[in-house]
Formats: C-alpha cells, sequence, structure tokens
C-alpha cells in the first residue's frame, strides 16, 4: 500500500470517526491527541517546523473552543433572535479563520520569532494550511449568508450549511491531521519538506 493511499485512508477514517463521535469535547481532545503527537515527534526530529504547525494548530482549536464550549460566546436559548446569535458566532468563526490565514501565511517569520533554528523555512504544507483555512472561512461566509437568509426573510426551510456544518468542520480538522501526519512521514523518511 502506498503512503498516498495510507493517508488518504486515515483521513477519510478521521472524517467519520469525527462524525460519529458528534461530540465537540472527545472530538477536540482527539484533534489534540494528534497535535501533540506532531509536536512530539516533531522535537524529537528536531524539526521545527513541525512543531511549530502543530502548536498553531492546537493554538486555534483551543482559542476556538474555548470561546464556545466555555460560554463566553453564548450560542443563544429556544427564544433568543437567531440572527443576532448567528451572525456573532459564524462571524467570530469567520474572524478565527482570518487569523489562522494570517498565521500560517506569515509561519516562518513568527516561528523565526521564536526560534533561531537554521531548519526554519517555508515548507510546501504552509501553502496547503492556509488553503485550508480558506476553506473554512468560505463555509463560515455561506453560514453567514444563510443565515441572513433564513432568519431575516423568513427563509427556514433553507438549513443546507447549517445541518452541515459539524461534517464540514470535522472534515477540515481530519485534513489538518493528514497534512500534519504527511509532513511527519515524510520526515522520518529523511525527506526534505519543501
Amino acid at each position: 500500500m502506498k503512503i498516498v493511499h495510507l493517508i488518504l485512508i486515515t483521513v477519510i477514517s478521521l472524517v467519520a470517526f469525527y462524525i460519529q463521535v458528534d461530540n465537540p469535547v472527545y472530538t477536540m481532545q482527539f484533534y489534540l491527541s494528534v497535535l501533540a503527537f506532531g509536536f512530539v515527534l516533531g522535537v524529537m526530529k528536531q524539526e521545527p517546523n513541525i512543531w511549530h504547525i502543530s502548536l498553531m494548530l492546537a493554538f486555534i482549536a483551543l482559542a476556538e473552543y474555548s470561546l464556545f464550549a466555555t460560554g463566553v460566546i453564548d450560542l443563544g436559548q429556544h427564544d433568543d433572535n437567531y440572527l443576532i446569535i448567528g451572525t456573532i458566532v459564524f462571524g467570530l468563526q469567520l474572524l478565527i479563520n482570518i487569523l489562522a490565514v494570517l498565521l500560517f501565511v506569515f509561519r516562518v517569520q513568527i516561528s523565526r520569532l521564536f526560534s533561531n533554528s537554521s531548519k526554519i523555512i517555508l515548507t510546501d504544507f504552509d501553502g496547503l494550511f492556509h488553503w485550508l483555512f480558506i476553506a473554512a472561512g468560505f463555509v463560515n461566509v455561506l453560514a453567514l449568508i444563510e443565515n441572513a437568509l433564513r432568519n431575516a426573510f423568513g427563509w427556514h426551510s433553507l438549513t443546507f450549511i447549517y445541518d452541515t456544518y459539524e461534517i464540514y468542520g470535522y472534515a477540515l480538522m481530519a485534513i489538518a491531521c493528514g497534512l500534519l501526519l504527511t509532513m511527519l512521514i515524510l520526515k522520518v523518511k529523511n525527506k526534505q519538506l519543501t
């Protein structure tokens, strides 16, 4: 079995696993475990690009999770104005995605602020990670539009993005894990990351 097939099967399996679990607490714990594995292996292999990317992904995930899971951002009650609540929730998600895109666009410069290693370089994966968050931002823009159409204009049957929003999130988390695992595999095989 080729490594490409193994990674593809891993990503598909992670998506299926996240969807089946359908619990943000457990999903986040598993996602952070994969990121911690990437961080530890990156440190052991003395590859600062891998562990910096792992830390950035963990920072983004923890920031997002802590805002919503701890109740800092109220997800609303049954009789609340869903237009306002949805706009706040999806708008904040969009801002987090924009922050993530900026973190990965400037990942090398940010990494060099914290490390003097000569191994810090722009990898092929840096571009893939920021495109991943651009895709997540696009989903959030669609969710904002759908929220406005549904709650401001009364199109209550328009729920496609709302109904599948978690699946998109789980898929993006699984793809991020797949990219990180691919970086690790390439490093273990002693190949360059560029």
